[in-house]
């Protein structure tokens, strides 16, 4: 699978054929839409729209217990993807939306609008992240799954973070919670098909197409920088 900088439909398509094939007893649904409009109306793309690119919104059912404020839980979360948000996909990051009520208690959901803040993982990917690898990493958001690395992070909120340290003890909410793994019969080239950049930087799932030396691929391998930088690194 190739993407032509002048082609973006052949990502799109391929997120697609990837994430429809998550296996989760966690993740209860995930539908794919044309646009955020159709996704508001519940107007789902067909498998064969899907895998020809029009696909370029999600919404994810989370089905886990997730915290909304201190001692304090829902079982399930639904999140809302739009992956041409940004202006320049796979380069440019989706905008990531909480849209179920309550919202969860996390310095990565803003608790008014439920924008998740997905930290720089996906920009610093330069376009080797693929939408169902943002799935995953969005529950460990939603499980306090994550390194700590600063005690100067706030985040959206502060006393999430509090509560994760002195309760949690820096550990997952869900600590036997079941990660959803890649196929890897569709996303070649995965290192850890189990890792979400949330956790470490992994292996390129796509390998885009470079114009200039006769659509040459890139290399699987991102950067060692290219994982998540949450707590304390300047971005929520």
């Amino acid at each position: 699978m190739l993407l032509r900088r002048q082609d973006p439909r052949s990502r799109l398509g391929f997120d697609y054929e990837v994430a429809r094939r998550l296996p989760s007893p966690v993740l209860e649904s995930v539908r794919a839409y044309a646009s955020t409009d159709q996704a508001n109306r519940g107007s789902e793309v067909t498998p064969e729209q899907g895998l020809a690119g029009e696909a370029t919104a999600y919404v994810v059912g989370y089905r886990f217990p997730i915290l909304t404020g201190p001692d304090q839980y829902t079982d399930s979360a639904i999140v809302r993807f739009d992956l041409l948000a940004g202006g320049n996909y796979p380069y440019s990051p989706p905008a990531v939306q909480v849209i179920s009520r309550p919202l969860p208690w996390s310095p990565h959901v803003h608790p008014a609008s439920g924008i998740v803040c997905i930290g720089d993982g996906w920009r610093d990917a330069r376009g080797h992240m693929l939408f169902a690898q943002l799935v995953v990493h969005v529950m460990h958001l939603l499980n306090c799954d994550e390194p700590d690395r600063s005690v100067l992070y706030s985040g959206f909120n502060a006393a999430a973070i509090r509560y994760w340290r002195e309760k949690l003890g820096r550990k997952p909410l869900n600590p036997d919670l079941q990660y959803p793994l890649l196929p890897l019969d569709v996303a070649f080239g995965i290192q850890n098909p189990n890792a979400s950049f949330a956790q470490s930087p992994v292996g390129c799932a796509f390998r885009p197409a470079v114009e200039a030396e006769g659509a040459q691929d890139f290399a699987f391998a991102i950067a060692a920088d290219a994982g998540f930088k949450p707590l304390g690194t300047g971005t929520t």
